[in-house]
């Protein structure tokens, strides 16, 4: 019995101890203290590792998921410092894996840190996100709902000016606000909204010229040219790097929407030569060529278009413009022009599957058409050969060459 009361009595003492160097080595105040000092210590440890910046685009993949880790380590390990939420933002805004990973660092930023210096640029950077997600949808490079989208950012701008009067980006989110409306088709809403939130921004010079351009932009889609060029030459006066070229374009696209070709091809040489190293000036280069196909002026059409895609191979209108070349050939009754235009599409391989596939159509085509069926069928073999899947579009006449058509055809010869 009494071996039992010692040992109860040692178990005792022992947990007394225990919490008593626990106490000296944890006091309340010392771990307090090295609290934050470990946290200032991971935060620039997290900095330092960070320096000079790093990329998703780094080559050296270890560095990266260092900082990944280090700025992990700063708000997981210690949320109740004044790095955590510096620390979640550079990570999602620099070095996130994904766009979702990014909006999640961001929403738990707002969600935990709402009084943040970083809370506003977390809000609005999601929103932009939905923003431009509708417009990928809007303009055809993506799947879904733009509407949706576009609502969701509308939500979260207007949270944005609800909870932060204060921030510098209220401003931005009411252009955007209206900008939504823009995106889902309410031009006279959008226009609306603009034209009222427009004399609040005299004092701030960009935003005050991206409403004129935008407002510019929508009286050209309701075909009201006159007050479109009204705001676009006042975008022009402004000398905006950004938006100067793209109004002035602007003033040359109202002018060929009215049929009014010549002055839309001096419009566009103004944009070449006041501008010769924008986007604009590009696709100017491109517009005047079709501004003389309207004018059924073939040549100076094809001259046009043919040094602008060699000049410019890499546009984005390149592929369908070298297209374009080969019908105005075949309108003009050239047909070997037409046919040398259309092959430089077939032949280049970096061209769209369909187009490459088409024009191979159309060479065969021109040649059935002026009855050299030999070459015909040559071509239409090279056809099937070459472009073994079909044509996207079912019902292009591509789709309908195969081996009995061919043999038909040299039957008919």
């Amino acid at each position: 019995m009494k071996k039992f009361v010692i040992l109860e009595i040692v178990v005792i003492i022992t947990f007394v101890i225990g919490v008593f160097v626990g106490y000296l080595w944890f006091k309340p105040d010392e771990s307090y203290q090295n609290y934050y000092k470990r946290a200032d210590a991971a935060w620039t440890a997290a900095e330092k590792l960070n320096t000079p910046p790093v990329t998703l685009d780094d080559p050296d993949v270890d560095r990266i998921r260092q900082v990944r880790a280090a700025y992990r380590t700063v708000f997981d390990d210690y949320p109740d410092s004044r790095w955590a939420d510096d620390a979640m933002y550079h990570m999602a805004a620099e070095i996130a894996r994904t766009d979702e990973e990014a909006f999640v660092l961001y929403r738990r930023l707002i969600n935990d840190y709402s009084h943040s210096e970083w809370a506003d640029d977390s809000l609005y950077l999601i929103a932009m996100g939905s923003y431009r997600t509708a417009e990928s949808i809007r303009t055809g490079g993506k799947s879904g709902s733009a509407d949706l989208h576009y609502e969701r950012a509308y939500a979260l701008f207007s949270q944005l000016i609800r909870d932060y009067p204060g921030s510098t980006l209220v401003d931005e989110s009411r252009l955007n606000l209206e900008l939504c409306h823009y995106g889902k088709g309410n031009l006279e809403l959008a226009l609306e909204g603009l034209q009222r939130i427009i004399e609040d921004f005299r004092d701030n010079y960009d935003l005050y010229i991206r409403i004129e351009y935008r407002i510019g932009h929508i009286y050209t889609e309701k075909q009201d040219y006159d007050k479109a060029r009204k705001y676009f030459e006042r975008v022009v006066l402004s000398a905006h790097t950004e938006l100067a070229p793209l109004a002035k374009f602007g003033i040359a696209q109202t002018q060929f929407a009215e049929k009014r070709f010549e002055d839309a091809i001096k419009t566009y040489q103004d944009v070449i030569d006041s501008y010769p190293e924008s986007d604009s000036a590009e696709d100017a280069h491109f517009y005047i060529g079709w501004a003389f196909d309207k004018l059924e002026k073939y040549d100076e059409a094809i001259i046009q278009l043919e040094t602008a895609i060699e000049k410019y191979p890499h546009n984005e209108a390149t592929q369908n413009n070298q297209f374009y070349v080969a019908q105005i050939y075949f309108k003009k009754n050239d047909a070997d022009g037409a046919i040398q235009a259309y092959r430089k599409v077939a032949d280049n391989s970096t061209f769209d599957y369909d187009a490459r596939r088409s024009a191979q159509y159309w060479i065969g085509w021109i040649y059935e058409e002026t009855d050299d069926v030999n070459q015909a069928v040559a071509e239409y073999k090279k056809l099937l050969k070459n472009f073994l899947e079909p044509h996207r579009v079912a019902r292009h006449p591509s789709n309908n060459i195969s081996e009995n058509y061919i043999k038909d055809l040299e039957s008919r010869e």
